[in-house]
Parts: C-alpha cells; structure tokens; sequence
C-alpha cells in the first residue's frame, strides 16, 4: 500500500508540475515577445519602428540611428508632464508638440550625408535642462 501510495503522490506531483509548466511556458514567451530584446539605446535603421519617449528632461533612447536620405517615421511618445517636441538641427525641421500622455507620428527624411547630428526640445528651458540627443545617419 505504501509504494500505491507514493506512486499516487508522485503522479499527483507531475501533474501539478506539468499544470504549472503549462501555465508558466505561455506566460514568460509572451513577458519576452513584450520585451522586443535588447536596450543597446539606438533605434532605428532601414524601415524599423523607431519610438522616442519623451519626459523631464531626456529622451529615450537619446540617440537614433537612421540610413542616410531614407524617410523615417518616429513615435514620439510623452510620458512626462509638460509639453515636448523633437527637432533636428542638420535638416531646421521640428516635428509637432505633443501633450503629456500623448503621442504623434512624425516623418522627416534623413539627410543624406552620413554623420552625427544634434536634436533636442524646443521648448524654452528644456535644451538647457539637458533634453538633448543625436541622429545617427550610416
């Protein structure tokens, strides 16, 4: 009766192991999926989804990498509480403001010479508070 009875626990424990492998697989492949990989803090390149989150006084990521002439979209996100824009240097271009918990798809087309350029918020203040970044153009 005592071997009955750990053959029933031990098949009683494998199944609650596999209930739980069964819950668990599903769970951590769509954590990782979330995730998109790696944080390197460039974005960007031929025809990626470039995101930029926007707050006090910095964005994320601080520099983008682009392909030199291409159009690129970016989502700028803010997730900060006043008002932020984007604007790059090289080309006099600015995309539009974007309200706190707010977000806009903006285009511009890269320049066409490879370089690093400067961009930074517009608003008055923000610059010099360090909301500064770089364009990557290779």
């Amino acid at each position: 009766m005592a071997t009955q009875q750990n053959e029933r626990l031990t098949r009683r424990s494998l199944l609650r192991r596999a209930g739980a492998l069964a819950v668990a697989v599903p769970a951590v492949s769509a954590l990782l999926a979330a995730c998109g990989g790696g944080g390197g803090g460039t974005s960007g390149g031929g025809g990626g989804k470039i995101t930029i989150e926007m707050s006090e006084y910095k964005y994320n990521p601080a520099t983008i990498t682009v392909s030199p002439g291409a159009s690129v979209t970016v989502t700028l996100k803010n997730v900060g509480t006043l008002q932020h824009d984007y604007h790059i240097d090289v080309i006099n271009q600015t995309s539009p403001m974007v309200d706190p918990g707010k977000s806009v798809d903006w285009t511009f087309t890269a320049p066409s010479q490879a370089g690093t350029y400067d961009t930074w918020c517009t608003v008055p203040g923000h610059k010099e508070l360090g909301m500064v970044g770089k364009l990557e153009v290779k």
